[in-house]
């Protein structure tokens, strides 16, 4: 990606990030792959929630998808005003709703019915690179790239993050950042186990 598009891709990203703020959250909806297990899927761990695929966000101007894509570098978190269904191919066997149910509503539930005021991203740099062949060869200098790794969605009495990172059991006190799979996070406390540091990321509202 040239110099130009990826200032673009920003550009829009932000102002993807600038128009959530007035959204009224009505409902939320966690996607993972089909279940062919017999118990439910594991999503629900207390302070965060594991989303695996994305987080539709139903507000009263339309959905929201938080998932993760290439836009930037292979994993990233994006932002789309679309259901999430239409980021993936559904079918008898395909990705499905898993969550949340009414218990793990229970970490949403000062935020719903309540407007976002405001939706800030972390960007990390990426250092990649430089290219290798089978023979231990360069094939292209190395380079560094801003990813979005986590948004902080502001409601008025708290904050969500969400991050494109994937746990790292069994006790996923940290993450592998960024990936393939989205995790909900509900404190600051846990964000700073993900090995975010920021102070200004990890506000909440007063």
């Amino acid at each position: 990606m040239g110099t130009d598009d990826v200032d673009g891709a920003r550009g829009r990203f932000e102002s993807a990030l600038r128009a959530l703020s007035g959204r009224r959250l009505a409902t939320v909806d966690y996607w993972d792959v089909h279940n062919f297990g017999p118990e439910p899927a594991l999503w629900n761990y207390g302070d965060w929630h594991h989303a695996i695929m994305g987080v539709e966000l139903g507000t009263g101007l339309g959905p929201v998808t938080v998932t993760w894509t290439d836009t930037f570098y292979p994993y990233g978190v994006e932002v789309l005003f679309e259901p999430i269904e239409h980021r993936l191919a559904l079918g008898n066997e395909g990705p499905e709703r898993v969550g949340p149910d009414c218990e793990g509503m229970r970490a949403w539930a000062s935020c719903l019915g309540s407007p976002i005021r405001h939706a800030e991203c972390h960007w990390e740099r990426l250092r990649i690179g430089p290219g290798r062949r089978a023979d231990g060869s360069v094939t292209g200098p190395a380079y560094s790239i801003d990813v979005p790794v986590a948004v902080r969605l502001d409601f008025p009495t708290t904050a969500v993050w969400l991050v494109a990172g994937t746990p790292q059991f069994p006790d996923a006190r940290g993450a592998f950042i960024p990936a393939d799979e989205i995790m909900v996070v509900f404190s600051p406390e846990k964000m700073r186990d993900l090995g975010f540091e920021d102070t200004t990321f990890l506000r909440t509202p007063d």
